[in-house]
């Protein structure tokens, strides 16, 4: 595309949703610049079917050069019903680019469509300050070093968590040109680190009751599932790095440079927790959290139920 020749097909596909739709509506714009109205086709998978899409690929485009069609949630579709393109992918049209957005996508299917996948992943913690400066420069603002810090601890490694607090803290305060602290503990939403530490806290205390409660907390917040996981997961790996410095003789201060976190009292509750947990048992935990993750984009258990599983799963791990 950045050499001006436009794909058939492109496959955005990942867990990190503020990037892919930067993508897409960077792809659309660029291919589809007018008349998007008479050329723009979207579907949903699970209300589509394979044979729908096609059509629509295939119909020319209005008063334009090129047409979009375009498929969410294509993880939806099974693996037949992915086979079903594969004639279309091998011949497409050449005046219409095919866009599938997804979680995830079978081995097979990525093989076939090679080039024309783009796995967006969430950044790395070291990454996420440079994130929250430019999205802040995306909204026109600037934003202190001690309010990108806080929302970095607060909300991790989520860019559309972190797009969608810095968007509310922009509103607040409205002409003035510079998030400061005081602005992002007003705005960001109450899950906090506070909320993670008690439930993890429960956990290495073997205290079930009390890690429910802290779960049903941040459930009733109305944060999404894959946030709430995203959280937890975080807060264990963090522990786990804890883990390895503290075995090795290091302190707050190496804890500190390989976490890339400077907050103090989340480094003295990451150490006293740390104690509540074997290394073992961290990462048998990183394994029940990766686990859950694949059960809560492909099960159709309850999302609630899951969560509550994996509860039941840490605490008794720890």
């Amino acid at each position: 595309m950045a050499k001006g020749k436009a794909r058939p097909f492109y496959l955005l596909y990942g867990d990190e949703g503020y990037l892919i739709e930067r993508v897409r509506e960077k792809i659309i714009d660029t291919l589809l610049p007018r008349c998007r109205e008479l050329n723009f086709t979207s579907y949903d998978a699970d209300q589509t079917r394979p044979s729908e899409v096609i059509n629509a690929c295939n119909t020319l485009p209005c008063m334009a050069q090129r047409r979009i069609v375009l498929v969410k949630a294509a993880h939806q579709y099974s693996k037949s019903d992915l086979r079903s393109f594969s004639p279309y992918l091998q011949s497409p049209s050449p005046t219409t680019s095919l866009i599938f957005i997804a979680e995830e996508m079978p081995a097979e299917f990525l093989r076939e469509v090679k080039d024309g996948a783009f796995h967006l992943k969430r950044p790395s913690q070291t990454e996420i300050i440079h994130w929250i400066r430019t999205i802040a420069q995306e909204l026109d603002k600037e934003i202190s070093s001690e309010a990108a810090r806080y929302l970095q601890e607060a909300v991790g490694s989520d860019l559309q968590g972190l797009y969608n607090e810095l968007s509310k803290a922009s509103l607040y305060i409205g002409d003035r040109g510079r998030i400061e602290l005081k602005d992002v503990e007003r705005v960001v939403s109450e899950v906090r680190a506070t909320t993670i530490f008690e439930l993890t806290k429960a956990l290495g205390e073997r205290d079930l009751k009390r890690a429910f409660r802290s779960l049903e907390r941040i459930w009733e917040s109305g944060e999404h599932p894959l946030k709430i996981l995203a959280m937890i997961s975080r807060q264990f790996r963090h522990l786990l790095m804890t883990k390895e410095v503290l075995a090795k003789g290091g302190g707050t201060e190496e804890v500190k440079k390989q976490l890339g976190i400077s907050n103090p009292y989340y480094l003295r509750e990451l150490a006293a927790q740390a104690k509540g947990f074997s290394q073992p048992s961290l990462q048998r935990a990183l394994t029940s959290l990766w686990e859950t993750d694949l059960k809560l984009k492909r099960s159709s258990l309850p999302r609630r139920l899951l969560l509550e599983e994996l509860i039941i799963k840490l605490s008794a791990s720890s």
